[in-house]
Formats: structure tokens, C-alpha cells, sequence
């Protein structure tokens, strides 16, 4: 296993600063995705972990060992990326030994068979291992590129958005299935994603990325209920967060610790609660414009003062479109940010 420290990590391209001034810890075995929209510099520093890019500034360590002029090669780095790396004529079997038949001290060929079949238990492809790879279907290649990553017992994994074109019902079970593994070999992993679902599902800790900045660096709970930013709250979630002024709040909601400075309120959908209009827990009151159904939930979509509005509740009582309605929260739950952005404590 490695630890991994990323120290004042820049990279330029020019005129573009893709990452800016980047500080990171990962400890031995943690699995730590970097989560950001397209273009926030999540596989650039990927790619400088690896060694496949030059920082500007800065430096990396792998166990307090500075990777400065180490080749990609000498790094140890296993990757998975989203496009297949294995060889379609190959059969899975060969596929997933050639790491180990290509070392300079190759081990005997009971070894190789020995691990081969090991490693294809691990990722669910031992009923096909004489099968060509041309021939699997895209959830079994993306199988295979994972054993073939794993059976040369990497340091570290970096895997830049893996399953981006797996099917929608797979990609859930891979996701379950990799974390399953990470936690059974216990090395450590950098998984690059835009999937919040992704990185909340899978990661101990969450590096929020954007425009090349680390916006927030903390445990998947932490980001979603603590959010440092209003851009971590609005990018992490299913639901959009709702943002609203805070003084259109009743002050006793309101906590300390913005001075006199205008702040906004925002609280995730799922902690606001349709009540009657005139019930002494309605903080704020709203008319209802949408209703989705979807099964086990419904979003309501709400208009309060000009703003839309989201809740998520059950279907036992389903409001009417078009009627008034009051909106109850629970303070511990209401999230303030300064006119900045930033959270305020």
C-alpha cells in the first residue's frame, strides 16, 4: 500500500490554469475520488499522479518519496480508464496474464495460471476466460481491464471514469463490486468521476474540484450535509439544493455568524416538509406548480416569492397543483453562506 501527498500542485497549459496550487493527502488503502464538472482538472492531476504529465510547480510524493523525473513506468501505477485497455484478439485468459508474461523475470507459467484464475474470480470473469475479448460484451471488457490492472499488484489504482459506458443497472453493481475489491486488497485508489452518485457511493473521502481549485476535501457525508461552498451544495445531489435569502426566514431559524452581511439560506429538498399553510410549523409558504411521481418518492416543485422551490417527500399525501401550501424545516438542517459562498459556521 502508498500514501500519497499532492504539495502546492500546479499545472499550466499556457494560457490555461488546469490546476491551481493543489494539497492532498491519501492515506495507505483509501479509496479518494476527485469529483468536478468537465474541465475542473480532476484528470490532470490524475495524470501528473501517474506521471503522464509534468506539474508546472510543485511536487507529488509516493510515501514520502518524491516522484520529481520518476518515469510512469517506475511508479507502479495500475490504471482502468473509460475506453478498454485490453487486446481484442486475445482471449480473456491472455488478456489478463500479459503484464506478468511481459516482465523481464517472468513468473513460471503455474504461477501466472494460478494468479490469472484468482484475479478472475475477483472481477467475475472466470466462466470465460478462453473467450476472445473482441467478443464480451462492454461490461465484461471493462472486467477485464480491471484484472489486467490488478494481477500486477499495483501500489496505486487510478481509474479516470470507468464506467461511464457501462449500462445504467451495471454500473451500480461495478460500482458495488470495486469497492468490494478495494476493501478486499486493501490498496489504495484514486477514482476520477462527474458522477456525484459515483463518488458518494464508493469513496471514504470526496475532492471536489473546480475550475482546477479544490473546493472541498472530506468524507462523502460530510460534503453533502457540510458543504463548504454553494458550489459543493449545488453540485452534490441528486435533488438541486434549494437556495433562498436568509431574511425571508423566521430569525429564530436562523443560527449566528455572518455579522450584519446578507446571507443565503439553502437546504436540501428531502429536509423540507409540506404542511398546511396555517400550521405554526410553516417557516415559509409556497404554491405548487409540479408534481412528480416517482414511486417510492415525489419532487414537488414550488413557487415561493419569485423562486422555485424543491421538495422530496412520500406519496401518502400528494398536494394539488395550484394549492397554497406551507413549508416546514428543521434548523439543523438549514445551511448559510456569506456573500461569497462561503460557509458560514
Amino acid at each position: 500500500m502508498t500514501a500519497i501527498r499532492l504539495e502546492r500542485l500546479t499545472k499550466d497549459f499556457r494560457s490555461v490554469l488546469a490546476v491551481d496550487n493543489l494539497d492532498l493527502s491519501i492515506s495507505d488503502g483509501e479509496f479518494v475520488a476527485l469529483l468536478g464538472p468537465s474541465g475542473c482538472g480532476k484528470t490532470t492531476t490524475m495524470n501528473m499522479i501517474a506521471g503522464m504529465e509534468t506539474p508546472t510547480r510543485g511536487q507529488i510524493y509516493f510515501d514520502e518519496r518524491a516522484m520529481s523525473g520518476v518515469a510512469p513506468g517506475k511508479r507502479n501505477v495500475g490504471f482502468v480508464f473509460q475506453n478498454y485497455a485490453i487486446f481484442t484478439h486475445m482471449t480473456v485468459q491472455e488478456n489478463l496474464s500479459f503484464g506478468l508474461r511481459a516482465r523481464k523475470h517472468a513468473p513460471r507459467r503455474e504461477e501466472i495460471d494460478r494468479e490469472v484464475k484468482r484475479i478472475a474470480e475477483i472481477v467475475g470473469v472466470a466462466s470465460i476466460l478462453d473467450r476472445k475479448a473482441g467478443r464480451l460484451s462492454v461490461n465484461d471488457m471493462q472486467k477485464v481491464a480491471l484484472g489486467r490492472s490488478m494481477i500486477v499488484q499495483p501500489a496505486i489504482f487510478l481509474l479516470d471514469e470507468p464506467f461511464s459506458n457501462l449500462d445504467a443497472a451495471f454500473r451500480a453493481y461495478m460500482r458495488a463490486e470495486l469497492k468490494h475489491i478495494q476493501h478486499d486488497i486493501g490498496q489504495t485508489m484514486i477514482y476520477v468521476t462527474h458522477d456525484q452518485v459515483e463518488a458518494m457511493s464508493m469513496a471514504d473521502r470526496i475532492a471536489v474540484m473546480d475550475q482546477g481549485v479544490l473546493q472541498q476535501y472530506a468524507t462523502p457525508m460530510e460534503v453533502y450535509e457540510r458543504p463548504a461552498n454553494t458550489f459543493v451544495a449545488r453540485f452534490v445531489g441528486s435533488n438541486p439544493i434549494n437556495f433562498l435569502p436568509a431574511s425571508e426566514l423566521p430569525a429564530h431559524l436562523l443560527r449566528k455568524g455572518g455579522g450584519d452581511e446578507p446571507l443565503t439560506a439553502a437546504i436540501r429538498p428531502e429536509y423540507l416538509t409540506i404542511v398546511a399553510p396555517d400550521c405554526d410549523r410553516a417557516a415559509l409558504r409556497a404554491k405548487v406548480n409540479l408534481v412528480e411521481p416517482l414511486g417510492a418518492k415525489d419532487v414537488i416543485h414550488l413557487a415561493h416569492d419569485g423562486q422555485e422551490l424543491r421538495v422530496v417527500s412520500r406519496p401518502q399525501r400528494r398536494p394539488a397543483l395550484g394549492e397554497h401550501v406551507g413549508i416546514a424545516l428543521d434548523p439543523a438542517r438549514l445551511l448559510l453562506f456569506d456573500d461569497h459562498g462561503q460557509a458560514v459556521s
